[in-house]
């Protein structure tokens, strides 16, 4: 009598770690070389079932009489004899065992929204990173522009933001590296993409928050701030290269850029905070001038210095 049983044999996530078709019946399972299914598994008898027909023309698992037994899920139950079903989950020795018949129901077909998402084609064209890249250079030249009182040349200005430069198609490089690895192609345009908007979002939210604590004379906010734009750059990064580096659902991914984007933030700001209880010479503002329009909060009065300034000097005299 003909029929065909598809054996597959789980990890314990429940993945299918290995698919074996059983056409010829009387089959066995078990660890020793004889078997038609070989169960690498110490807790697995030599020979530790069969399977074959019945007098009713079905196919029935039968226990060999194993020190272990076999088990059917869901319920777990020790079984001697079970006749097969359309889909049968079995636990032989510690070894998960799931029987199927070829007409069971496969899942329908998942859509590869990656391969049909317009966002990630816009990140995969080089035009996209070009456009960046001009952009980059832009605001790299113009920072370095307004924050001199002198006039630099364009080599100069290449000199003084040559590490930024180089930062992204290193950056890029790396993420296709592990792209490479792990999905066979190295997507280099799109994580350079992703990398250089990173870097923009960067320096616009420096610059804005710079305006931000010069605007409201709040250095304290402003820091704290700057720390959770720097928090939501670096998850957004981490989400984009992630997207185009491993086959992770988008939930999994969104946890684990979060959580690397929450421990850098928290590293960022101990790191902030141990360095405040320490002297140094670095001014906890941009030297460079803004324009007095953006001053959102009222100048002090003459005599309201006079009164903060006579607070300061007693804290100032040395004690003997």
């Amino acid at each position: 009598m003909e029929a065909v049983i598809i054996a597959e044999v789980l990890e314990k996530s429940g993945k299918v770690h290995e698919r074996c078709k059983l056409t010829h019946f009387p089959v066995t399972l078990g660890r020793a070389y004889d078997n038609d299914l070989i169960l690498n598994d110490p807790y697995v008898s030599p020979h530790h079932a069969h399977i074959a027909f019945n007098e009713n023309g079905e196919l029935t698992l039968t226990d060999l009489g194993t020190e272990n037994g076999t088990h059917c899920f869901p319920q777990m139950r020790p079984v001697s004899s079970l006749t097969l079903g359309t889909d049968t989950l079995l636990r032989i020795g510690q070894m998960l065992v799931r029987l199927r018949r070829p007409d069971y129901a496969v899942a329908p077909t998942r859509i590869d929204k990656r391969v049909n998402n317009r966002l990630a084609t816009l990140f995969s064209s080089p035009a996209t990173l070009a456009i960046l890249t001009l952009l980059l250079f832009s605001l790299l030249g113009l920072n370095s522009y307004q924050s001199s009182a002198q006039t630099k040349t364009a080599g100069q200005l290449l000199l003084e933001n040559i590490e930024f430069i180089v930062l992204v198609p290193i950056w890029a490089g790396i993420w296709a590296l592990l792209s490479r690895l792990f999905m066979q192609h190295t997507a280099y345009v799109s994580h350079a993409v992703i990398a250089s908007l990173g870097l923009i979002g960067f320096l616009s939210a420096n610059v804005a928050v710079e305006y931000y604590a010069f605007g409201f004379s709040a250095l304290r906010s402003a820091d704290i701030l700057f720390h959770l734009l720097l928090g939501l750059l670096a998850c957004a990064m981490l989400y984009g290269h992630l997207r185009f580096t491993t086959l992770f659902s988008r939930r999994r991914i969104g946890i684990i850029a979060f959580i690397s984007a929450a421990s850098l933030v928290g590293l960022s700001g101990f790191t902030a905070y141990v360095q405040e209880l320490e002297f140094n010479d670095t001014l906890a503002y941009s030297p460079e001038l803004k324009p007095p329009q953006f001053q959102m909060t009222p100048d002090k009065s003459l005599e309201e210095f006079m009164r903060d300034a006579a607070k300061i000097s007693p804290k100032l005299t040395p004690r003997n």
